[in-house]
């Protein structure tokens, strides 16, 4: 059992160690360790994400239930894993040429970033609250750094405390959401508390909420409206490359623990599914006409992030009809594709906003395509997936949600998510006319793309087109 339990959390224990290794390189070597750290974060990110890899294929569909029963790896919890790496890998290649041009110090910054992928995958892995809560606050703490890593940035600091904010608030209500189910229940593990659910042992009235304070908790970790407030100001004030990690692994992870709960805690009835869809409709809308108006891409890009989580939420409407793994594909399927496409353009907002990130404006994108034409297209491809335009994985993501939906009867909903993706298609490819169409803003040239960064472009692209073929168990 040790073996297995050593083999299957391989990229825990990795990207863990690769985070205190970081720190002790920090501390010992200074200056010189200081341009060896993201190369070491990239080996140990590279090293889980293989293993990752190979737990995904190697699990199928067995469930393995380790430390008594305080963490099952499955299909989903082993795809999410490879998820959440693969978001911090990305953003580490987007990180190192960004750090050097705003001369940042680096030791610390890769640490958090590894220590708040090893939240992630305790909260992805958790199958009781304990461990759930840990994860939740590592990732948590962690990132409330990375979004006010850059200190000299006022909108750094802003970005910090409307991150912390909230935050706090959301764990309080997971907190108290836990706390009513352990005083109902006597047990902390997913399994037990659903064998009380099932024989009736715990007050309805109880249940219910308790389950309003932990969808309440979840909701704000992955910006769903009206607890979004703070995703654009966040998203825009961080670090592109930051918000690249945030607004993709922390999603996905927290996506994985609402899963997680009402899934296996929680098989709500009818009128909790209803909730569902009206939070997916809210959300959908309050992120797409949010963009609508934006004149910056990056927080255009941080509201359209909020409708993701709209159609993301869209999955969990087929809780009672559907059979789970189909739930959790399209769940790993979508957000899978939304690392990739919504990191690489993040990752590309790095690159153009060059030093202060002072041109991330749609105007100071005008004529990139004839300064960079490559750059241009594989931006043009990343907003071509966040519309869903076939053949990108975007496409497949919207199609295995709304599929989800027309099964479990939510026509309704099915046609509002399309509705909504007809509206997100207007400010993705306004992006594309204004880098294609428009006369250069300025003639400043952009600089060299560094190899890391266009290693980084090149994996977003191409698991742009392949991810929406990811197999089911």
């Amino acid at each position: 059992m040790m073996t297995r339990e050593l083999i299957d959390l391989l990229p825990l224990w990795l990207v863990t160690a690769g985070a205190i290794g970081l720190l002790f390189n920090e501390a010992m070597l200074k200056e010189g360790g200081r341009h060896l750290a993201p190369y070491l974060a990239l080996l140990f990110t590279t090293a889980a994400l293989i293993f990752g890899v190979n737990t995904v294929l190697s699990v199928g569909a067995e469930r393995h239930v380790l430390f008594n029963g305080s963490v099952v790896i499955d299909w989903f919890a082993a795809t999410l894993i490879c998820v959440s790496v693969l978001s911090a890998f990305l953003a580490i290649l987007f990180s190192v040429q960004y750090l050097k041009q705003e001369r940042a110090v680096t030791g610390e910054y890769y640490a958090l970033m590894l220590l708040a992928v090893a939240g992630m995958i305790t909260l992805v892995v958790a199958a009781e609250f304990l461990t759930l809560f840990v994860g939740v606050e590592l990732v948590s703490l962690a990132g409330y750094v990375l979004a006010g890593y850059f200190r000299v940035r006022e909108k750094s600091i802003e970005a910090a405390l409307k991150y912390y904010l909230p935050g706090i608030f959301a764990t309080g209500f997971l907190l108290l959401g836990m706390a009513v189910v352990y005083g109902a229940s006597g047990s902390t593990f997913f399994n037990e508390i659903y064998a009380k659910l099932e024989v009736q042992t715990m007050d309805s009235m109880v249940l219910g909420v308790a389950a309003v304070l932990l969808l309440s908790g979840f909701a704000f970790k992955v910006a769903l409206a009206p607890f979004h407030a703070w995703a654009p100001d966040v998203y825009e004030g961080a670090a592109a490359p930051v918000t690249a990690f945030l607004s993709t692994g922390v999603k996905a992870a927290a996506f994985a623990g609402l899963a997680r709960v009402f899934m296996v805690v929680f098989k709500m009835p009818g009128t909790w599914l209803e909730a569902f869809a009206v939070l997916a409709v809210l959300t959908m809308f309050v992120g797409n006409i949010g963009a609508l108006v934006q004149k910056s891409v990056k927080r255009m890009l941080a509201y359209s992030s909020v409708a993701h989580a709209g159609y993301v939420l869209i999955a969990f409407t087929a809780i009672k009809r559907v059979d789970a793994a189909e739930i959790q594909h399209a769940i790993a399927v979508y957000m899978l594709a939304y690392t990739l496409m919504t990191g690489g353009a993040f990752g590309l907002l790095a690159y153009f906003g060059r030093e202060g990130e002072k041109k991330t404006d749609l105007i100071d994108l005008a004529g990139i395509s004839f300064k960079r034409p490559w750059i241009a297209i594989i931006m043009a491809v990343f907003m071509f997936s966040l519309a869903g335009f076939p053949p990108t994985a975007g496409f497949f993501g919207k199609y295995f949600i709304f599929k989800l939906a027309v099964e479990n009867g939510y026509v309704w909903l099915a046609i509002i998510g399309v509705l909504n993706s007809f509206l997100s298609a207007y400010y993705y490819l306004r992006v594309i006319v204004y880098m294609f169409m428009e006369s250069q803003a300025d003639s400043e040239p952009l600089p060299r793309p560094s190899f890391l960064l266009m290693a980084g472009l090149l994996v977003s692209v191409i698991g742009t087109f392949l991810a929406g073929f990811l197999p089911s168990i």
